[in-house]
């Protein structure tokens, strides 16, 4: 019973080990637009508003540093 049991932990390995992702290769030549060139539009992301999200990069920043510039 021992040595069926390793045998299957090693099958279970092996077949883990082959299932591994690897990213879509046409999507290397999207560019991301840069947080310092975007023209943020912020919006709350949580019910209390401390917490905003820019809605075209995604930057988040606290309300406290936003109100400082």
């Amino acid at each position: 019973m021992y040595i069926v049991e390793k045998i299957i932990k090693l099958y279970k390995k092996f077949k883990s080990e082959r299932q591994t992702y690897s990213p879509p290769e046409n999507q290397d030549t999207l560019q991301l637009e840069d947080i310092l060139t975007c023209k943020h539009n912020f919006m709350p992301i949580d019910s209390t508003g401390e917490i905003l999200a820019c809605s075209k990069c995604g930057y988040v920043v606290n309300k406290k540093r936003l109100k400082k510039r």
